[in-house]
């Protein structure tokens, strides 16, 4: 245990000392700064959940009633935005990391896998909230348009994302486990 903080540590440090950086040399009312800085606390972000390897098995993770048909989020356009990414070609490369194939411990890794996105961008758009409300308190809400904007598309829309996304995910795992009840499952 003691290991892994020696390791998050540095990582914790690189990420506020390059963010900072960020601060002394982009205007932080610009786009530039809103899109560096989301792609910073990305990679920064990752780079910490590696190391950390978090169980998250918090029940915020199970979806709530209103969750289960999905109806809210894609009232709220998640379809559209899952367009976007998959036209964009970024559905390509989270494929490669995780595979769909049709079996129990691939439905569960990727299970896994949207609890880490989700808690990623969780941290990311509290983050950038922060900086927001800064923002907003040291000029104006205008000048904080973009960190508003990319906030929405980079982190807000990903977690509604996993959260539709996961009921189904979990419901395919039960109909996995009802087809092969003999097998232990992790």
């Amino acid at each position: 245990m003691f290991l892994k903080w020696v390791k998050l540590v540095p990582i914790v440090s690189r990420g506020a000392i390059s963010t900072s950086f960020m601060f002394r040399y982009l205007e932080v009312t610009s786009a530039a700064f809103s899109v560096a800085l989301n792609f910073f606390l990305m990679f920064w972000v990752t780079l910490f959940e590696s190391q950390w390897k978090p169980g998250l098995q918090s029940a915020y993770f199970n979806p709530y009633p209103f969750e289960k048909q999905g109806k809210v989020y894609r009232w709220l356009g998640v379809e559209g935005y899952q367009a976007i990414l998959t036209k964009s070609g970024w559905e390509k490369l989270r494929q490669q990391q995780t595979p769909i194939k049709k079996d129990l411990q691939a439905f569960l890794a990727y299970e896994q896998a949207s609890r880490v996105a989700e808690a990623g961008h969780v941290v990311m758009a509290g983050i950038i909230l922060l900086i927001t409300g800064y923002v907003v308190a040291v000029y104006s809400i205008r000048d904080a348009l973009w960190l508003i904007v990319f906030n929405l598309f980079f982190n807000i829309y990903p977690i509604l994302l996993q959260r539709y996304t996961r009921p189904r995910l979990q419901r395919m795992i039960r109909k996995f486990k009802v087809a092969e009840p003999d097998r232990i499952y992790s």
